[in-house]
C-alpha cells in the first residue's frame, strides 16, 4: 500500500516541520529511503519475529522505519522518551527488542541510558546526537542500504519480502499502561490494521487533489498511526507538525482539511477563540460575547436562525480562519469531549466527529461521520464489527480488527474475552434506538468507598471540567468514606475571571481568590444535585500545577494518570479526610 502510493504520479509527498521550516519528502525519496533502510536493517542481522523499538517524535522517518521493519518480517514497538526505566526494561525484554531507533540520545530520560548497552544496535536519527558504542547514525545506515540497493540481484530481496508477509503475523506490539500493574503488550497483526483501514474508507472519503492532513499527535499512539496509513491509502498529502504547542502557527501555515485530535487540543482551541472577546472594545465586544453565548447553547442539528447567520458572517467565520479556515473533518478520540465545547465548535462551523476505540481494536470501534452523526454519541460501530452491550452495561466487541491477546499474558487473555470470543472493553455504554453508541463510564475505573458504594468517576469528572476555571479533575473515592476531588486550575479561565474585577492575577492569588473558590463551589453544588448522595463531592482541593506529559501526570494522549496523581497529591488528599 505504501509503495503503491509512492508510485502514484499525483502523490505530492509528505512534509515535516523542523525549526519552523517545512521539509519536503518527495514520493521518490520516501520509497528509496524505505527500501534502503530495510536492506540495511537486514544486514544488521534483524531477524523475522524480532522487534525494533522506536523512540522518536512523529515524522516521515518514523513511518519509513515502520515500513522498513515490516519488510524484514519484524515487529515495531513504539516507545516514549519519558518511559520509566523499569517499564522500558520490561517492554524491551518482553517484546524481544534487538534494535532501538531513537531521535537522539539526549532526548531520552537519564535513567534509560543505563539500558542502552543491552541492545544489539542503537540507530540515532539526529546526526548531532551523541553516539553510544553500539550506535550508528541514521544517514550512515541509509548509505549502507543504498549501496546494496544499487545491486539489482540483492534488491530483489525487497519484492520477495513484501510478497511473503503473512497477514496474520505481527505488525506491532503496543504497550498500554493500565492504572495498576505492569504494562500489557497488545499484539496487532497486519490483518487487524488493514481490515480497520478498509472499513473506515467508506465513512471518511478524501480527495487527494484537495485534501491535506495534519498529524499533530504522536504516531507512537495507535490512532494516529492508523490514521497515517489511512491517509497513505487515500493518497493525500500529510503534514507532520513538530509540536502541539505550535498548533496555532501550524494551522495557519498548512490550512489542513483533516486532523485527528484528543479533546484537550479542542479545549485549547475553544479557550483561544472565546478569549478573543476580552481584547475587543465597545459594540464589537458585545457582538462577539453574544455570538459565543449563542454558540454554546444552540442545538447544532437545528437550522441556523437569521441571527446565527449574522454571527457567522462577522464572528464565526473569523474564528474558523484563525484555525486555517479550511477544515472538512476534525476527528476527536481517546476520551470524551466536553458536550458544551462540542456544541460550540459545531455551531461555529467546525465539523467535529467524535469516535471511540482502544488499542486492542486497532483502534476504532465506532465513529460519527458525515453520513451518520449524532452529537454527544460516539457514533455507529464500524460495519465489520459486532458490538453488543453485555453484563453491567459493558461494551463488548468482536471482529477482524480486534486483537487476539496480550503478549505473554495467558492469565489476562482468559479474562478479557467472553466464551463466544467478544473482547470485554471494560467500558460501559448503551445504544439508542437509531443504533448510535454512547459511552457512560469505565468499569475498570469504578471506585469503591469504604462504605461499600461504587462510584463511576468519569462522568463526574467530565461534568467538573465543563467549568471555565477547571483544567482537569480527578474524583477520589477508593477506600474513603466519601467522594472528594482534585481540581486543577485553568490559568486562562482564572485570568479572564479576575482581571475584570481588578484582582491581581497570579496562580497563587487565583488559588486563594474567594471569587474563584465561590464560582467552583457553586459548580460543584450544581453537579451534586444530579448525583446519588453517595456519589456527591463533599470536599475538593484546587491545584495550580501545570499538567504535562513530562511531569508524568498525563499519558501521551493527554489523559490523566490516576495512580500517579493520587500518589503525588497523597498529602493533600489525606487532609480532605481529616476531621
Amino acid at each position: 500500500m505504501f509503495f503503491a502510493n509512492c508510485d502514484r504520479s499525483d502523490f505530492k509527498g509528505w512534509y515535516h516541520r523542523k525549526d519552523g521550516e517545512w521539509i519536503h519528502y518527495s514520493r521518490q525519496l520516501l520509497k528509496n529511503n524505505t527500501q534502503a533502510l530495510a536492506l540495511a536493517l537486514h544486514t544488521l542481522g534483524l531477524n523475522e519475529n524480532e522487534s525494533v523499538g522506536i523512540i522518536a517524535p512523529s515524522s516521515p522517518n518514523w513511518l519509513i522505519a515502520d515500513i522498513a521493519i515490516q519488510l524484514n518480517h519484524a515487529c515495531v514497538v513504539p516507545l516514549f522518551p519519558n518511559i520509566s526505566s523499569e517499564n522500558f526494561s520490561y517492554q524491551s525484554n518482553d517484546a524481544n527488542i534487538k534494535i532501538l531507533i531513537v531521535h537522539s540520545i539526549e532526548e531520552l530520560d537519564a535513567p534509560l541510558h543505563e539500558n542502552l548497552a543491552f541492545f544489539k544496535t542503537i540507530v540515532c536519527i539526529d546526526k548531532d546526537s551523541a553516539l553510544p558504542a553500539n550506535g550508528i547514525y541514521w544517514d550512515d545506515l541509509l548509505s549502507k542500504g543504498f549501496e546494496i540497493l544499487a545491486d539489482r540481484e540483492q534488491a530483489k530481496w525487497i519484492d520477495y519480502q513484501m510478497n511473503s508477509i503473512d497477514p496474520d503475523s505481527l505488525f506491532s506490539i503496543i504497550y498500554t499502561s493500565g492504572s495498576t500493574g505492569r504494562p500489557k503488550g497488545v499484539e496487532l497483526t497486519h490483518r487487524n490494521m488493514l481490515v480497520q483501514i478498509q472499513n473506515i474508507a467508506p465513512m471518511f472519503r478524501f480527495d487527494k487533489q484537495k485534501d491535506s492532513c495534519l498529524t499533530i499527535l504522536p504516531v507512537a499512539h495507535v490512532l494516529e498511526r492508523m490514521a497515517v496509513y489511512f491517509y497513505t491509502m487515500s493518497g493525500v498529502t500529510i503534514y507532520f507538525g513538530d509540536n502541539p504547542k505550535n498548533l496555532s502557527h501550524i494551522l495557519r501555515e498548512v490550512r489542513p482539511t483533516i486532523m485527528i485530535v484528543v479533546p484537550r487540543i479542542l479545549e485549547r482551541l475553544y479557550e483561544s477563540m472565546t478569549t478573543a472577546s476580552d481584547r475587543a472594545k465597545g459594540f464589537k465586544r458585545v457582538l462577539i460575547k453574544h455570538a459565543i453565548k449563542i454558540a454554546k447553547i444552540k442545538d447544532p442539528n437545528k437550522r441556523p436562525s437569521f441571527l446565527h447567520r449574522i454571527f457567522n458572517l462577522f464572528v464565526y467565520k473569523k474564528m474558523r480562519e484563525a484555525v486555517g479556515g479550511n477544515f472538512r473533518m476534525i476527528i476527536s478520540g481517546s476520551s470524551a469531549l466536553n458536550k458544551s465545547i462540542l456544541r460550540f465548535l459545531l455551531n461555529i462551523g467546525l465539523p467535529v466527529f467524535e469516535g471511540y476505540g482502544m488499542t486492542e481494536c486497532s483502534p476504532v470501534v465506532s465513529a460519527n461521520c458525515k453520513q451518520a452523526i449524532k452529537p454527544g454519541s460516539i457514533g455507529k460501530p464500524l460495519p465489520h464489527l459486532e458490538v453488543r452491550i453485555g453484563e453491567n452495561s459493558e461494551i463488548q466487541i468482536r471482529g477482524e480488527s480486534v486483537f487476539k491477546g496480550y503478549r505473554n499474558r495467558p492469565d489476562l487473555n482468559a479474562q478479557v474475552f467472553t466464551d463466544d470470543g467478544f473482547y470485554r472493553s471494560g467500558d460501559q455504554g448503551y445504544f439508542d434506538e437509531e443504533g448510535f453508541l454512547y459511552f457512560t463510564g469505565r468499569i475498570k475505573e469504578l471506585l469503591k468507598t469504604s462504605t461499600g458504594k461504587y462510584v463511576s468517576p468519569n462522568p463526574i469528572e467530565l461534568e467538573i471540567i465543563r467549568h471555565p476555571l477547571v483544567e482537569q479533575a480527578l474524583v477520589i473515592a477508593n477506600d474513603h468514606k466519601f467522594v472528594s476531588a482534585i481540581i486543577w486550575l485553568n490559568p486562562v479561565g482564572a485570568r479572564r475571571m479576575l482581571k475584570p474585577q481588578n484582582e491581581d492575577y497570579s496562580i497563587e492569588n487565583a488559588l486563594e481568590s474567594p471569587t474563584v473558590q465561590a464560582s467552583i463551589n457553586r459548580h460543584i453544588e450544581h453537579i451534586n444535585e444530579k448525583l446519588n448522595h453517595w456519589e456527591q463531592i463533599r470536599k475538593w482541593i484546587l491545584i495550580g500545577d501545570e499538567l504535562t506529559i513530562e511531569s508524568g501526570l498525563l499519558t501521551p494522549t493527554l489523559k490523566i494518570r490516576r495512580t500517579i496523581a493520587e500518589q503525588r497529591y497523597a498529602e493533600e488528599i489525606e487532609k480532605m479526610y481529616q476531621q
